[in-house]
């Protein structure tokens, strides 16, 4: 069964090329989702977030269409991908962990740190190694 396979979160960069055949990483992404879907990878529940889904709607907004922006986040909105929310007290954690540990990686990216580690989830769908360097598994 899929849900005994480990999680695995679904970073902007990801869903982006899934989804823009013009972006350079379109086909490898295609290939690892299909491969996923297709229960040849051994990944089960799949996470996102609404800070990333923001995010991907305002790049594929202004750097393709809105068309395309409004399919992608409905696609996920209809799905089963766990959606983790975004709320005051969420934004306080991140800000004062960026302000004390580290500002390498934009408000985005340590939100999805922070969840991956709340809920105990160690590979990312990314096309960035930032998650790399801390301690989990980048894919494809």
């Amino acid at each position: 069964m899929k849900d005994d396979f480990p999680p695995i979160f679904i970073d902007t960069g990801a869903w982006i090329a899934m989804n823009e055949k013009k972006d350079s990483n379109h086909k490898k992404a295609k290939s690892f989702a299909e491969k996923n879907r297709k229960r040849e990878l051994n990944f089960g529940p799949i996470h996102t977030s609404a800070l990333v889904l923001q995010e991907t709607y305002t790049f594929l907004r202004y750097n393709y269409n809105y068309r395309a922006a409004i399919e992608i986040v409905d696609k996920v909105l209809k799905s089963k991908i766990i959606i983790h929310p975004f709320s005051s007290s969420k934004f306080e954690e991140i800000w004062k962990h960026i302000k004390k540990e580290d500002n390498t990686l934009s408000f985005v990216d340590w939100s999805t740190v922070r969840y991956m580690k709340e809920y105990g989830v160690q590979h990312i769908f990314t096309f960035d190694s930032d998650f790399e360097n801390r301690g989990f598994k980048v894919l494809p």
